[in-house]
Order: C-alpha cells, then structure tokens, then sequence
C-alpha cells in the first residue's frame, strides 16, 4: 500500500460507512461509498450518542449540529418490574452528554457531509479481496483502502475472515420507538427479571421507548403488569410500529483489518445495545481509521481493544437489567435498595466517564 493519501472504498452508507468517508476525505482520500439501498430512507429508531461520539462528530464537523439534540441533565429513576425504586439517580450518572436522536436525523447530517458524487446508491457489492478489488454487477475496481462498513452480518467479513466474528444470539428480543409527543414525569428504566424497558426524552418534544425480553415468543403482553406510564405506552405504541429484532452480538476478530480491508461499526464489532455504543463506537472508528490509514495493523491495535471490552461489558451489563433468573434479580434488587443512590451515582458515574466518556480523538 502506497504511503499517503489514496482511492478508499466504503461499502456500506450507514453511521460507520458515511463517518469514514467524512474523515478519510478530510485526510485528502479520493472517496466512493457503496450502498446497496437505492436511497437513504428513514429508517430505524432513536440512537443515544454519548461524550465520546459527540468528540468523534467534532473531528467530522458535525459536533455542534448534533449537539443541537441534546438533552439537559436531570432526575431519572430505575424501579423493578413490581415498581420499586431501585435508585434515584440522573441521566449523566448512564451516559455523559446525552443526546437522543433518530438514527434517520443522524443519517442526514452524515449524508450531506459526503458530496453526492462519491456515493454510488443501489449498488450492491458482491466481493472484496484483500488485495483491494472491490466487484459489484458492473465493475471490478481496485483501492488502496477498502472499508467494511457492510453491518453486523457483513459479507466482508464472512469472506475475509472465515471462522472469525461469528454473529451470537442473545435469545433477547427487542422493540424500539420514537414517540411523536412527549411524555409527562421523569425519565426512567425499568429492570426486570427477564426484560427491561425504558423512556428517554429527546430534544425536540419526541420520547424513545424500548422494552426487551429474553423470549423471542413472548409478546408486549408480557409488560402488562409493569409500573406506569410503560404498559399504556407500549399498548398505545403498538408492536405492528416498532424496530423489532432479536439482539445480537459478534465475537471481536482478532485482528480488524486484512491486507488493504479494514472493518468498521458493526462488521467489526457489533455489540448489545446495553451501553448505548453501537454509533458512538462506529464514530470512534471512523476517525481513527482516517488517523491511521494506510497503517491498518496501527489502526487494528489501537481499536481493537477498546471495542473488545465495551462489548464484553455490554455482554455483562445485560445480566444486570434482565437477568433471566428470579433468584439473580432479587439479589440485584437488594444490593440496590441496600447500597446508599449517592454510592452507586459515583460508581456509576465513575465507569462511565473511565470506560466509555474518557475516550478522545488525537489532536492535531
């Protein structure tokens, strides 16, 4: 690979695929994104960009229009699935800076950062050899740089690295929305034995709302006898509106780049929702692969690890909000009621701002 700027080619348009065409162009790289949808719809529900995303989106220009979704701190509480007060605790003890936002009002801003000309839409690309040749049904061309971008269930990575980053099952499924009016009291979770949900304010009057259950049979029935507002919410939501899925997550290779192909977002290391990382980390991604590029091997070592414990905690981090186990859950509930809020706020607070919000981008 030659030294210096070159030809990089992006498969995939979503938040890792579009971030790094922002910041490898920035770097002087010649830039074409390959997405196999033939428009960039609105899709998906509400993501929540933490401290570090919002650094990463300052590199890409794009911090202070993000920003503009922010929401103020203030009160949240945590009960359990019969409704006791688990904590009373605030919105920067989970995640630092909080911005909720529709991941379709993400995707815009990141879009018209990428001049139209570099975006090749409804182009589907069938292989990518670790050499750099990228093939679609029309043209077989070669980069210097070529980024997996292609998600959780990347073609990219089956290809390149057989064997490795096998997509795993939680057995959890999931649904989301974004709720077109806001919703009256403090913002919340609640932890269950085998399920959990949760309502978040966002900036613009919206609220998101998720649940989740360790069965994918179960329906939102299962959530009628929950504290309110969250059985009237889900029944007034409906499931026929919700991004549902069943939660998964990949096991991290190794190594995150092959040849001239490095992995990005979700192909290299998607992860449970639990910490609210998906993006943040895609964003992460995308400026230091600009920072290292050519130098995959350096891009690789400073990010694999990272991204290799924040999905081992997310992992764990499942095991506290739905257990699965009746037994595990009162425990849980006990260690909470017992411990002091202004004890587990700091701990809270304390792996928050070290794991996940300590992160910044090189200066410079």
């Amino acid at each position: 690979m030659s030294e210096g700027p070159g030809r990089a080619g992006i498969v995939g348009g979503g938040v890792a695929g579009l971030g790094a065409a922002i910041a490898l162009r920035a770097k002087g790289w010649d830039v074409t994104v390959y997405e196999r949808a033939e428009r960039f719809a609105e899709v998906g529900a509400g993501v929540f960009l933490s401290v570090n995303a919002l650094r990463a989106l300052d590199v890409l220009g794009l911090g202070d229009a993000v920003r503009a979704h922010a929401i103020a701190d203030g009160p949240c509480v945590v009960r359990n699935q019969r409704g006791r007060v688990l904590l009373h605790a605030r919105i920067e003890d989970f995640v630092g800076g909080l911005v909720p936002i529709h991941r379709a009002d993400l995707l815009a801003l990141l879009v018209a950062a990428v001049p139209a000309e570099c975006v090749r839409l409804g182009t589907r690309v069938l292989g990518v050899d670790a050499a750099g040749w990228v093939e679609t049904a029309s043209e077989r061309a070669r980069y210097d740089l070529v980024v997996a971008a292609d998600g959780v269930h990347s073609r990219i990575r089956e290809q390149l690295w057989p064997g490795s980053g096998a997509v795993r099952r939680s057995g959890v499924m999931s649904w989301r929305w974004v709720l077109d009016a806001g919703v009256a009291g403090e913002p919340g979770f609640v932890w269950g034995r085998a399920a959990e949900s949760g309502l978040v304010p966002m900036a613009d009057g919206r609220s998101i709302l998720y649940a989740a259950a360790r069965t994918k049979d179960g329906g939102l029935e299962q959530f009628s006898g929950w504290p309110a507002p969250i059985p009237a919410l889900l029944a007034a939501a409906g499931p026929e509106r919700a991004v549902r899925n069943e939660l998964v997550d990949i096991a991290v290779p190794r190594r995150l780049w092959r040849g001239r192909v490095a992995l990005v977002g979700d192909a290299g290391h998607a992860m449970l929702p639990t910490l609210g990382q998906g993006a943040c980390q895609a964003l992460e991604d995308a400026v230091m692969l600009a920072e290292c590029a050519p130098d995959l091997a350096r891009y690789s070592s400073v990010r694999r690890r990272r991204v290799a414990v924040l999905s081992s905690l997310a992992r764990q981090a499942m095991s506290l909000t739905g257990p699965g186990s009746p037994v595990l859950a009162a425990l849980r509930d006990a260690a909470l009621v017992a411990a002091p809020d202004a004890l587990t706020r700091k701990l809270l607070h304390l792996s928050n701002v070290r794991v996940i919000s300590g992160w910044r981008p090189p200066e410079g």
